[in-house]
């Protein structure tokens, strides 16, 4: 009886034919084709005629899906185009949740690849160097893509309670030797200007920050 259904539904059914979908009481119309485009889907398992799944019976000559309306109409886009174009953290959130559902990991791999590219256009905080209490800042793109601790490593530094590097080391401070303790903030004085100098120019490697110390 099985077999007889499927075949019966898979003579009837075209890559051509109109679907009328009543998604979270939203109506949409769409191809077949459209929505067996990623085979793997759970849409293409629904809807593709060689797919082993009998369609659900359409109530109102619509298939009802119990979800969200606003993010279906954007899965609609990617399942025509392989394109979003949405930039809201919040939609795309909520998309990223919706993709999963439906069993679309392009759709994923999208969402990911504009989340990414979002963060990297945010405006970075400059970072801020405490030399003996006064707060110098760099910006952070001077630093490229070196790792925030690659930087505190950079220049043998601290971080103080506000999450500014401490140039001067606190033993320079607290040296019972006055002559040491001058040779140790001269030294790290110097060692920073020498190192904002070198991420300046592009010379600054931190993988071999060491090699010449």
């Amino acid at each position: 009886l099985i077999h007889f259904i499927k075949r019966k539904f898979k003579s009837r059914m075209s890559m051509s034919d109109i679907i009328v979908l009543n998604v979270g009481g939203t109506r949409f119309e769409t191809s077949r084709a459209t929505l067996v485009s990623q085979p793997d889907s759970m849409l293409a398992k629904m809807f593709d005629p060689d797919s082993p799944l009998v369609p659900a019976k359409p109530k109102d000559d619509a298939y009802f899906l119990d979800r969200d309306p606003e993010t279906f109409s954007l899965i609609l886009s990617f399942l025509r185009s392989g394109e979003i174009f949405v930039d809201s953290k919040m939609v795309l959130n909520k998309l990223s949740h919706e993709a999963k559902f439906y069993q679309l990991p392009g759709l994923e791999a999208k969402i990911q690849e504009i989340q990414a590219n979002n963060e990297s256009n945010q405006p970075q905080k400059p970072i801020g160097f405490n030399i003996e209490g006064k707060i110098v800042w760099i910006e952070r793109e001077a630093f490229g893509k070196i790792p925030f601790h690659k930087i505190v490593e950079g220049v043998c530094g601290s971080l103080d309670k506000d999450g500014n590097i401490v140039v001067i080391p606190y033993y320079a401070n607290t040296c019972k030797d006055e002559a040491r303790m001058k040779e140790y903030r001269l030294a790290s004085l110097v060692y920073f200007l020498q190192f904002v100098d070198q991420v300046r120019t592009g010379q600054y490697n931190y993988n071999q920050m060491y090699e010449n110390y």
